[in-house]
C-alpha cells in the first residue's frame, strides 16, 4: 500500500459507484463538522500521520475511509490530500471492511481517569471532538413520584401498579359528578387498605365494584 499527496480533484467521496462497496453510512452532523473542519485547521500535520485511504477507480480515486475528512479539507481549500493508496484489484469484501471498521469506535473511555487526570483539560478535549456525558438534570417532580410508595403514600391510593395490578381510570371534572359516582359505588364510606380508617376513597377494588354494581341492579 502506498502513500502519495494527490490532488483533491482527482478524488471522490463514496456515493456507491464502485461495485460492491455501497455509500458511506455515517451520518454528518454539523457540529462534529465543523469540530473537524477546525480540528485539521489547527493541526494540519495529523493529516499525515492518519491519512485518508482511497482506492483506485476508474482514472481517479475514492475515499474507502475518511470521507468526513475528506469532505473538511475539500471545504477548507486544500489543493492536496496525504492518502494511502489501495490497488484498483483490492476485492470488494475487503473495501467493505476497511470501511465498516474504520467507522466503529471499539475503545470505551476510562471515566475515572478522564474525570482525575484529564479534567484540567476538558475544554480542550471537547474542542477536538471529545464528547462528555451531560449531567442530568434533576426532575423534583418524579423524585417525589418515585419516593412514594403504598407505605408512605399521603392519600388511600395506589401510586405504583405492577403485575399484580390493573388500573382503571374514570375521570370527573366536577364534584357533583364525583359524588354521585362515590354514592353509586359505596365509596362514601370505603376503608382506607393504609390506615384502616371508613371515609370517602377515589380507590375501589373490583370485587367491590362489583358487589355494588350487582347490589344496585337487585334494588326494588
Amino acid at each position: 500500500m502506498k502513500t502519495k499527496e494527490i490532488e483533491v480533484s482527482e478524488i471522490s467521496v463514496n456515493q456507491g459507484q464502485i461495485d460492491g462497496l455501497p455509500r458511506n453510512p455515517r451520518l454528518v452532523r454539523k457540529d462534529r463538522y465543523e469540530m473537524t473542519k477546525r480540528s485539521i485547521e489547527e493541526s494540519p500535520e495529523m493529516l499525515s500521520l492518519r491519512e485518508i485511504i482511497v482506492t483506485e477507480h476508474q482514472g481517479g480515486y475514492v475515499v474507502v475511509c475518511g470521507n468526513l475528512r475528506f469532505r473538511a479539507c475539500k471545504e477548507l481549500g486544500f489543493k492536496t490530500v496525504p492518502c494511502k493508496v489501495l490497488p484498483a484489484d483490492t476485492p470488494a469484501e475487503k473495501l467493505r471492511e476497511y470501511a465498516a471498521k474504520d467507522n466503529i469506535s471499539y475503545g470505551e473511555d476510562d471515566r475515572d481517569i478522564l474525570r482525575n487526570e484529564w479534567g484540567g483539560f476538558q475544554k480542550d478535549l471537547e474542542g477536538w471532538g471529545m464528547e462528555f456525558e451531560k449531567p442530568k438534570q434533576k426532575d423534583p417532580f418524579r423524585e417525589r413520584f418515585e419516593a412514594v410508595d403504598n407505605d408512605s403514600a399521603t392519600y388511600p391510593i395506589i401510586p405504583k401498579y405492577d403485575e399484580k395490578y390493573d388500573l382503571f381510570i374514570i375521570q370527573s371534572s366536577n364534584e357533583v359528578d364525583s359524588n354521585w359516582l362515590r354514592e353509586v359505588l359505596n365509596m362514601q364510606r370505603m376503608r382506607s387498605y393504609k390506615t384502616g380508617k371508613v371515609s370517602r376513597s377515589n380507590v375501589i377494588d373490583i370485587k367491590d365494584f362489583r358487589d355494588a354494581l350487582q347490589n344496585r341492579d337487585t334494588e326494588p
